[in-house]
């Protein structure tokens, strides 16, 4: 059996005076039109490659919405399989034709629908326009850090103050691989715990990217630990911030920020079809990605592995 190839797409879509469009691409080589996708480079994340190749294809710099699942499907006797998401433009720039991708066309939804070559892409078409655009909001596991036991037989002369811990070497490189991770969904607004492993895991981003970094004692375990109310009083009032924002914490805080987070958008974690996506258990450098609409109601919710 050949091995599987991985590859990546979205369905674009952006506001038009009549109702949203989608962007759909035409393929020379292949004589069809599609959405925008492509397979993963080495070593490559499918959610950073989805972002990569709509930029290619179309110019578009797009922020990555919702996940829309993935289909499966041979090409040339060799099982393929696409993750899409919905996204929206952010900017753009002028693509010149070339031998991969020579039209780009952004149609409404019953145009696009009759242009596209696949059943697939198509029905795609179908579920992201029956969603809203979106803004995320990540809350983040920091990166992994050097043991306690480590920490504390370092020498270092404040290893025994838990709060100023680094990240490990495996840390500080995935700090930097967040970096284009973050960026596919658009944070303008980070705030991280206090503690340093928790700013070490997003200052890169922070820095690329030119944002302040906003620092809130109550998101460290510390300041969980001494006050947990105070923790819950902060989670709701980032929850009220209209940019789409990443936040940064631990795992021993992330039962308390989960539990503010959905009586704050009314989820009900008992019954609630997003209960599953809220659950506290992350690995180091991984998130929940909270997908809510203009009127700040919850419409998804994503997990990203680390």
């Amino acid at each position: 059996m050949p091995p599987l190839i991985e590859a990546a797409g979205v369905v674009l879509v952006r506001p038009a005076e009549h109702g949203p469009e989608v962007a759909v691409v035409h393929r020379p080589h292949r004589s069809d039109w599609s959405l925008p996708k492509g397979k993963l480079e080495a070593g490559e994340r499918h959610d950073v490659a989805a972002v990569r190749e709509t930029f290619e294809e179309t110019g578009v710099r797009c922020i990555l919405g919702p996940s829309l699942g993935h289909r499966r499907y041979e090409v040339e006797g060799a099982p393929k399989r696409v993750r899409y998401w919905r996204a929206t433009v952010h900017d753009s720039v002028l693509r010149d034709a070339d031998a991969e991708i020579d039209e780009v066309r952004w149609l409404r939804r019953k145009a696009a629908k009759e242009l596209l070559s696949y059943d697939d892409d198509r029905q795609l078409v179908d579920v992201a326009l029956a969603l809203p655009d979106t803004r995320a909001t990540i809350v983040l596991r920091h990166a992994e850090a050097m043991k306690r036991l480590t920490w504390q037989e370092s020498g270092d002369p404040l290893a025994d103050t838990d709060s100023v811990r680094p990240l490990n070497d495996a840390g500080v490189r995935h700090a930097y691989d967040l970096v284009d991770i973050l960026a596919a969904y658009g944070p303008r607004f980070v705030v991280s715990s206090d503690a340093r492993r928790c700013r070490a895991t997003v200052e890169p981003y922070a820095s690329h990217s030119h944002l302040s970094m906003h620092l809130e004692h109550a998101l460290s375990e510390e300041g969980c630990e001494d006050d947990p109310a105070a923790t819950t009083a902060v989670v709701t009032a980032l929850l009220g911030i209209d940019d789409p924002a990443v936040w940064c914490t631990h795992r021993p805080v992330l039962p308390t920020v989960l539990a503010a987070v959905a009586a704050g958008l009314g989820v009900d974690l008992a019954r609630s079809p997003f209960a599953g996506g809220l659950d506290p258990r992350l690995h180091p450098g991984a998130a929940i990605v909270l997908h809510r609409d203009g009127a700040g109601v919850l419409v998804a919710v994503d997990r990203v592995d680390a």
